[in-house]
């Protein structure tokens, strides 16, 4: 009986999560890049940089993405970083195809090579996040 009532509830609630509107909730991987700026570059810097990418971000085969940029408004280390950027991605699978397809052309390694210019990363991550809300 004990097992028929465990399996009872697994099914009902192991399964996958949904939000309030019944959608499936689906964990995403996102890129996080822990970053200062270079001397002598500025926010202004890697907006432009941002324009440059997104431009070849709509060119690509796997062009689904999405990115923030995050800048402290108050943290407990104001020394450890002037900006953290996040990508985020539908699946682990489209995270690698679209870092294939980035850092295997020639416009993604120019980009890249422009990114290290501006911003002196510290640390690089993998997160895989769960929305555990939904606002709307």
């Amino acid at each position: 009986m004990r097992l028929l009532l465990l399996s009872i509830a697994l099914m009902a609630f192991g399964s996958k999560a949904y939000a309030d509107d019944h959608a499936e909730i689906a964990d995403r991987p996102v890129e996080i890049w822990t970053c200062s700026f270079n001397e002598g570059k500025t926010v202004d810097d890697l907006n432009a940089w941002y324009a440059d990418m997104n431009k070849f971000g709509d060119s690509m085969q796997n062009s689904q993405w999405n990115s923030f940029m995050w800048v402290p408004t108050f943290v407990s280390d104001l020394t450890k970083a002037d900006v953290v950027l996040t990508f985020s991605f539908m699946s682990m699978t489209d995270l690698g195809k679209t870092q294939d397809e980035f850092f295997g052309s020639e416009e993604g390694m120019a980009l890249f090579g422009v990114y290290q210019e501006i911003l002196d990363c510290s640390g690089r991550e993998i997160f895989t996040v769960t929305q555990m809300r939904d606002a709307g």
